[in-house]
């Protein structure tokens, strides 16, 4: 007996992994756009990169306003921010340690 749905099961598996992927990839980018205009090396600031602290530090972090100046980041962009470097801190199973090189 033939089981259509596991090819439709498998086909939804992989477009929420490619839209994953994709989200993951924006927020990277929003992330080098955003962040790396001051966190660069030679820049106004010091180089960061989501593995430097654990997620929940990230979170709270931008939660208490602790970034010393106002960073400008629409809502929507430093919710994609938040979500890829919260997925790439320091804690999580992929750490990103040079997305900005140092």
């Amino acid at each position: 007996m033939k089981r259509p749905y596991r090819r439709l099961s498998a086909g939804i598996v992989l477009g929420i992994l490619a839209a994953a992927s994709t989200a993951a990839a924006d927020g990277q980018a929003m992330f080098l756009e955003k962040c790396g205009a001051c966190h660069k090396s030679g820049g106004k600031a010091s180089v960061i990169n989501p593995a430097d602290k654990a997620g929940q530090v990230w979170v709270n972090y931008f939660a208490r306003g602790r970034h010393p100046v106002d960073t400008g980041i629409a809502e929507a962009d430093m919710k994609q921010i938040l979500d890829f470097i919260s997925s790439h801190a320091a804690d999580s199973d992929q750490p990103a340690t040079a997305v900005i090189p140092k």
